[in-house]
């Protein structure tokens, strides 16, 4: 009687297999992009966003793990930009300059991570603040800028 042998994967492989699938998901929908296929490119930053979300926090390379998020959800709002729809792109930058300033005060999370986070959040602070400058009605992009005010004047860890 033959028995089949399994190895899991280390975390190490499965992370770096992500990040691959990650690339290929953010090359695809650069394409699109470039072809301005919009709602395609949509299609491919999404699957490279949910990609990044599952390795946030749980990748060897920090900065490449937070830097997936920040691409992906700019890369979204972009898109959404290209098409009109304002509401969805706010809701991309301000749902990662969230992560990163909540990620900055996570005493749970590395003292590694959460540093990255602090410098990744000044790039979706920037991309935030071009954006509620166009659109100063949006409520939780102003809301998140404020957040981003916040880690800016406290930069300490407990």
């Amino acid at each position: 009687m033959q028995t089949a042998t399994h190895r899991k994967a280390s975390p190490f492989r499965r992370s770096a297999a992500s990040l691959e699938q990650w690339r290929t998901a953010i090359a695809r929908g650069n394409s699109a992009f470039g072809a301005a296929d919009y709602s395609g490119s949509i299609r491919h930053y999404r699957l490279a966003r949910t990609i990044a979300e599952r390795l946030f926090a749980r990748v060897d390379d920090i900065d490449a793990g937070i830097a997936a998020l920040v691409v992906a959800c700019h890369n979204l709002a972009d898109a959404y930009e290209h098409l009109g729809r304002v509401s969805e792109q706010g809701s991309q930058l301000c749902a990662v300059h969230e992560k990163l300033c909540h990620a900055i005060d996570d005493a749970g999370l590395d003292e590694p991570w959460r540093s990255a986070a602090l410098r990744h959040s000044q790039r979706s602070y920037a991309e935030l603040l071009r954006f509620v400058g166009s659109h100063p009605e949006h409520a939780r992009a102003q809301a998140a800028l404020a957040l981003g005010a916040k880690q800016a004047a406290y930069r300490h860890f407990s």
